[in-house]
């Protein structure tokens, strides 16, 4: 069978081999036919990165939607922003914005405003220091998270148009469903970040025993169910299992 290009600049680990059969290698390859590599993001060799984690060895999985539509800006990983080297450079994604905020709660115990973490934020050996909550740079935090701390950051659609959020959702349904299947079914210890209705919904279905719902970071109210405010801070509730901040670690 013809080999997939999402497939042939990865080093792929044997844990996802028994995934890898002939039906999704087909499913890869129509998915490639539907879509023009040259108009969509991520580029191909980040579309599928995750493959060379070891699966079994994930504690918790974070399931995001589609990757960021802008060109150049989504890495293959659901959340992280390329070209964002520091916390106290200018953005707009209320969403990472959110995720520090609730990960400052989770260390300290305290809910401030974005702009107010920033006046107590030390990034380690980048400057300015202004204070004493030390966190990785977003440059580096996430790939920590990935490569340091084994967390799955999975987008449910793998690649879409530049500029058309959703267009390929449709397209990587099906091998979203089998891959979602396959990780729920081939390492059942792993805890499950299941932020807004998307991620909920997706694996509504599918027998997971260990979840935390909350709703999605982009939108943070009093209420229950948030992420900031709410009753489960899904990064304080497993403090012990990851290194959230990155804090005296070196990439």
């Amino acid at each position: 069978m013809q080999s997939s290009t999402f497939l042939s600049n990865i080093n792929i680990h044997k844990s996802w081999n028994p995934f890898l059969s002939d039906k999704i290698i087909g499913l890869l390859l129509e998915i490639e036919k539907s879509i023009y590599p040259e108009k969509s993001t991520p580029p191909s060799n980040l579309v599928l990165r995750f493959l060379e984690m070891d699966l079994h060895s994930i504690p918790i999985i974070i399931l995001g939607q589609d990757p960021y539509p802008q060109k150049g800006v989504a890495t293959g990983r659901a959340f992280e922003v390329n070209g964002l080297n520091s916390w106290h450079d200018k953005f707009r994604n209320v969403s990472l914005k959110n995720i520090l905020r609730s990960i400052y709660k989770a260390s300290t115990g305290k809910e401030l405003k974005y702009s107010e973490i920033l006046t107590k934020l030390n990034e380690g050996d980048r400057l300015p220091m202004h204070g004493d909550f030390q966190v990785l740079p977003p440059n580096q935090l996430f790939r920590f998270w990935s490569e340091k701390e084994n967390i799955l950051l999975l987008n449910t659609a793998f690649t879409c148009e530049i500029g058309k959020p959703n267009s390929h959702t449709k397209i990587w349904s099906p091998f979203t469903h089998a891959l979602l299947q396959f990780i729920a079914k081939n390492n059942q210890n792993m805890i499950w970040f299941l932020w807004g209705n998307n991620a909920q919904n997706i694996v509504k279905d599918m027998a997971i025993p260990n979840k935390m719902e909350t709703a999605h970071p982009m939108m943070c109210y009093q209420r229950d169910n948030d992420i900031l405010f709410g009753k489960l801070n899904p990064f304080q509730a497993t403090m012990h299992l990851v290194n959230w901040t990155g804090r005296k670690s070196v990439l």
